[in-house]
Order: C-alpha cells, then structure tokens, then sequence
C-alpha cells in the first residue's frame, strides 16, 4: 500500500503537471514527528516479533520429538519391567523348588534318624540280658557300627545340601542386588545388564537341574536303607522269638544273677568304653568296608542254621577265664578299642 501511495502521487504530478496531490501524501506531511520516529520501533519490534514466533515454533517441534522419544523410552522401559517380572517369577520359583526339596530332604533324614534311634533303644535293651547273648551283641553292635556310618554319611550329605542351599540363597541374594543396581542404570545399558543376568539365571537352573539329580540319588539310597532296616527289623523279630523262649531259661538263670551281677557291670563299663570308640572307627573307612563284607557273608551264613546255634565266648569278660574260641570272620569282625 506504500507503494501504491507513493505511485500515485507521481502520476498525478505527470498528468496535472505536478498540481495534484491525493489525500494520503497530505496526511503523510501533516504526520507529527514523533509519529516518524516510533516507526522503526514497531519494525523493531515485528522483527522481534517474527524472531520470538520462529523460537516458538522450533521449542513446539523439539517438544514434539521429545514427546515422541518419551514415548519410545517408556514402551522400552516397560517392556524391560516385564522382563524383570518374569525373571523374579523365575527366581522365585527356583526358591521355592529348593525350599521344598531341602524341606523333603530333612523330613527323609529324620525319618532315617527316628529309624536308627529305635534300632538303638532295642539294642541297648539286648545289651542288658544274659552274658550268653553277649556274643549275639557284639554282632548287632557291629550292624550298629555300620548303621552309624551310613547316618554320619546322611548327615553330611544333608550338610553338604545345606551349604549349596545356603550358597543359592547367596547366588539369589547377589542377583536381587544386581537386578536393583540394573534398574537404577541407564536405560541404553539395560538390554547387556539382562543377557547377563539371564546367563547367570541359566546357571542357577543347571545347579537346580543338578540337585535334583542329587535328590534322585538320594531318595534310591533312602529306598536301599528302607530295604536294609525292614531286613534288620525282621532279624529283631527273630531274635524277640528266641527271646521269649529264653524266658524260661532266664527263670532258672535267676539264682546265678548275684554272681553274674558284677561280670553285668563290668562288662557295662566296656560297652561305654566301646560307645566312645564307636565315634572313632568312623573314620577308619577301609576296615569298615571290610567289617561289612565279612557282616554280609556271615548274614548269608546265618539265613539257614539257628541264630543261637552256637556262641562264642564274650571277648569283655573276665581276664582270668579259659581260652575264647572264635572263627576268622568274626575275629575280623571284633571292634579293637584304642
């Protein structure tokens, strides 16, 4: 329009030989100056004007990629929590698998305990019979022996299951802290701190994996120990027959019991004496293994002829009695006291 203003003058002055003049140009030259100087202001101002809308639309276009890649971090972030849910499921799955397996683990063990305890009880109830049986004893107490092994060997099987539960309690312990450092991190480093992880977690389950495989070893040697206590219960059986006919023997056996009395004591004092020795002949693994070879043979021996055919003198009697007669398997199997 300033230009239009500024044209027409000019084609009047050509047509009017410069005598007209529009409405416009006098109001341009009746303008106060103070009109004049506020006009660079207002252009000042428009191009400051310009300037701040361009800012503006710069600010809402990166506010826009801002958004859009908040968007994205937050898919991302929650995909990550999934995965972080489905491995603490996993952990906590694993935990609860080796809660129950070292649950059934102590109920078997004590089962085997309770089992050896009564055996224990009947046995100490044999020691205090006549000393006629004190030669069957020697055999139980060498049964006993073996009995004692096979639960020390339990209980440190258990202790041995024990310090592997313990350590995967560790081994979940570390990764809850790794799992909780990996939260705090940088979402960029999220997806190596779960390959790691996940390695980890493959690991924890081939140790699962192995454990069960102990379990299963485990409960065919509780199936074994079963066979082998219902054998041990049917020979008590047995000797609970021959006990009861003895009674009346023990009838007549009565008048000698004054002067058997003290060999009774004596031979208590040896049996304790032979208790503490038990704990030691623990560890002599070789001549047990051996004790037990001529055991089972001298059982298959005995599956035939009468338990109480034949007894042989009782090594803890008296010094000053007459010759022990015994034959090569059971001197084998005679306990040597340190």
């Amino acid at each position: 329009m300033d230009v239009d203003s500024s044209l027409q003058p000019e084609s009047c002055e050509q047509q009017n030989g410069g005598s007209c003049r529009s409405p416009r140009q006098r109001h341009w030259e009746d303008r106060d100056p103070t009109e004049e100087e506020a006009t660079p202001k207002i252009t000042a101002l428009k191009l400051r004007l310009d300037e701040s809308q361009k800012v503006l639309l710069k600010e809402r276009e990166d506010k826009m990629l801002l958004s859009k890649h908040i968007e994205k971090m937050e898919a991302e972030i929650s995909q990550l929590r999934m995965k972080c849910e489905e491995l603490s499921k996993s952990r906590q799955e694993a935990v609860t698998q080796l809660t129950l397996l070292r649950e059934r683990h102590q109920d078997e063990l004590g089962r085997i305990s309770e089992d050896l305890q009564d055996e224990l009880g009947v046995r100490s109830n044999m020691d205090k019979k006549l000393a006629e049986l004190r030669a069957e004893m020697e055999g139980l107490q060498a049964e006993n022996a073996e009995e004692w092994g096979r639960r020390e060997r339990l209980e440190t099987e258990k202790l041995n299951l024990e310090r592997d539960n313990k350590k995967l309690r560790l081994q979940i312990q570390d990764l809850e802290e790794i799992l909780t450092r990996k939260r705090r991190q940088a979402v960029s480093a999220l997806d190596t701190d779960l390959k790691s992880i996940q390695a980890e977690l493959f690991e924890k389950n081939k140790e699962l994996s192995d454990l069960r495989h102990n379990h299963a070893k485990l409960k065919k040697q509780h199936y074994e120990k079963s066979a082998e206590l219902a054998h041990a219960s049917r020979r008590m059986e047995q000797l609970e027959g021959e006990v009861k006919k003895l009674r009346l023997r023990v009838e007549e056996l009565k008048k000698e019991l004054g002067q058997a009395e003290d060999q009774i004591d004596e031979a208590q004092n040896q049996m304790r004496k032979l208790q503490r020795s038990l704990d030691e002949q623990t560890e002599m693994n070789e001549n047990l293994q051996v004790q037990v070879e001529h055991l089972q043979s001298r059982l298959r021996r005995q599956q035939n002829p009468p338990l109480f055919g034949k007894l042989r003198s009782s090594r803890f009697g008296n010094d000053d009695t007459g010759e022990t007669g015994s034959d090569p398997d059971e001197d084998d199997l005679q306990i040597q006291v340190p």
